[in-house]
């Protein structure tokens, strides 16, 4: 059985892309250990704590906060950040066992593309004749860490996070449970406890940057590609798949259907 953390990234007007970091179950353990390994690295130099959540858009844009002081915030800044992004990638990308995977498609509908999504590994997955379990970005109903909550507060946490999932729930039972690959339905996880899909988030930004470089037509003029992102997600060549374009399968859209709005 395989393990796949997804992440999404695009713009609100153009499209959408769906990563997953896929990894088999047994190899589980050695890539977590080698992102540990990064992520103290990253502390080590930088000072960015180990438990921070590391979110790509505002590591790369130069917001927010990550480091233990003052002044090793006031020293991470954007080149700093950038050669951040770059150690953990490549440090992910010295462990051999596992595989990257986008796709891309022309609509900001989210559970649209993801039902294509869960199609296109399903055929990955029986093609080597194995299972998924997929674990998405997304609300888990759990407060922050310390903060206390009457009960009525946390039942509309976890009410929001339920109705929020029902979309990609559906997408899982509409798959054909004599055939499908897919097992269960979908694990949302919040990414400030999931290292892992902190990693995909690393991941799905840099290959959203790395097809707009060189799909400019697709994503709109006004979109400019982010140098450090693409610099950092190229570490992972290895593990894009074959026929893909840089670890991107573009998804056309199914005629006759709609592709606007969220």
């Amino acid at each position: 059985m395989h393990l796949c953390y997804v992440d999404d990234s695009g713009d609100s007007k153009n499209g959408t892309t769906l990563t997953a970091l896929i990894v088999e179950d047994r190899h589980w353990r050695g890539l977590l250990s080698t992102w540990l390994e990064g992520r103290r690295e990253l502390h080590s130099t930088f000072g960015v704590a180990k438990n921070t959540e590391l979110h790509t858009f505002k590591l790369l844009k130069n917001r927010g906060e990550f480091c233990e002081t003052e002044e090793q915030n006031k020293a991470f800044h954007k080149g700093t950040r950038a050669a951040a992004y770059r150690m953990l990638l490549t440090k992910l990308a010295r462990f051999e066992h596992f595989t990257v995977l986008t796709v891309a498609m022309k609509t900001t509908r989210k559970p649209e593309i993801y039902a294509r999504f869960l199609a296109y590994l399903e055929d990955w997955a029986e093609d080597r004749d194995t299972h998924l379990m997929v674990f998405y970005d997304g609300q888990q109903g759990l407060a922050d860490d310390g903060h206390e909550l009457t009960q009525s507060e946390q039942n509309d946490i976890w009410e929001t996070a339920v109705r929020g999932a029902a979309p990609y729930r559906r997408a899982h039972r509409d798959l054909d449970l004599g055939t499908r690959r897919i097992i269960e339905d979908v694990f949302m996880q919040d990414s400030r406890y999931s290292q892992l899909v902190q990693a995909v988030d690393l991941i799905a930004y840099g290959a959203y940057h790395t097809h707009l470089d060189g799909n400019p037509e697709i994503w709109g003029k006004k979109n400019k590609a982010l140098a450090a992102a693409v610099a950092g997600y190229v570490r992972l060549h290895e593990r894009w798949g074959e026929g893909s374009d840089k670890g991107v399968y573009w998804l056309e859209p199914i005629e006759g259907q709609e592709t606007g709005g969220s």
